[in-house]
């Protein structure tokens, strides 16, 4: 575990190297291939366990596509997301609390197969804190579904993080074991650093037709199996996972905090993807474990995701 740690806080001065490297790469694409599809992931506290704090809000949308290719890849992602992360009542949590933050990211992935090994590899610039526009967004969407009782953004009384610009990366690489043809689990192990440094191992289930997709990404908050593929794969399908992640540091917990970061989490998530009429949906849960020491409870919270058919 040590060891690991101090690869974690090494790969911190190699990532803007890394950065300019896969900038700097040529796109090169042996055939002109279409468009493949896009997938989103919507998470809120509130749909979960009726709270409103923590991880408490995140939408997410990739766009894939095998017309631009980095060299001896098979595709690229695009991908942009935003995240608000708030602190609880102080009744509900004594002791100190993690301070309100927000992030929006823009962000660029490799997808490539290499012996049976699925690997995505890419970074995204992150705006962090009151630029990114997050806090509109949150107390809008609070306003639009009457949820009075949720937490307010325009609170003077809380800690808020610095406004800054960072970037953060991505590496993750995964084995697809079929158990038939409609059922498969997908072992994986992915490395963050920049922003985020933590190393995570896990797995995801796949039950249905789903498993036939060839492309998978992942939602950053709940780990979440995500396919582009989605509305173009009928069915019904089940779809669930669990990992576990050693961190060094966290994006939305900066080391002058009051409260610190947890050394290892765990994240497990079930959902159903079906047809309904024109679309395809996806409902699901989430239960993810105490982020810093003296968080209160773990937290479980709502996934959602509508792909249409046109």
């Amino acid at each position: 575990m040590v060891i690991i740690k101090q690869l974690l806080r090494n790969l911190k001065y190699t990532s803007s190297a890394l950065f300019l490297f896969v900038i700097a790469t040529q796109a090169l694409a042996d055939q002109r291939t279409p468009y493949r599809g896009e997938v989103g992931s919507f998470t809120n506290d509130y749909f979960g366990d009726g709270h409103d704090r923590w991880r408490s809000g995140s939408y997410q949308r990739s766009y894939y596509s095998e017309r631009y290719r980095i060299k001896r890849t098979d595709g690229s992602e695009l991908r942009v997301r935003g995240e608000m992360v708030t602190p609880w009542t102080p009744s509900r949590q004594p002791g100190g609390d993690i301070a309100y933050s927000t992030l929006l990211g823009f962000g660029a992935f490799a997808h490539t197969n290499f012996l049976g090994l699925e690997t995505r590899g890419g970074g995204e610039v992150l705006l962090i804190g009151d630029i990114s526009g997050m806090e509109f967004i949150q107390r809008s969407f609070h306003e639009a579904f009457q949820m009075d009782t949720s937490f307010d953004p325009s609170r003077d009384d809380i800690e808020r993080v610095e406004d800054r610009v960072a970037l953060r990366f991505e590496l993750e690489t995964a084995r697809t074991i079929r158990l038939g043809s409609r059922a498969a689990v997908r072992p994986y192990m992915e490395l963050t650093f920049g922003a985020d440094q933590a190393v995570t191992v896990g797995t995801d289930m796949i039950l249905g037709n789903i498993a036939l997709a060839e492309v998978w990404t992942r939602d950053v908050v709940t780990g979440r199996l995500l396919t582009p593929q989605v509305d173009q794969i009928p069915g019904m399908s089940l779809v669930a996972g669990w990992d576990a992640r050693l961190n060094d540091s966290y994006v939305h917990l900066p080391d002058d905090q009051s409260v610190d970061l947890e050394e290892i989490t765990y994240r497990s998530r079930v959902g159903l993807q079906t047809n309904i009429a024109f679309a395809n949906v996806f409902v699901g849960q989430a239960w993810l474990s105490p982020i810093f020491v003296g968080q209160a409870e773990h937290q479980r919270v709502g996934m959602l995701s509508i792909s249409f058919d046109f």
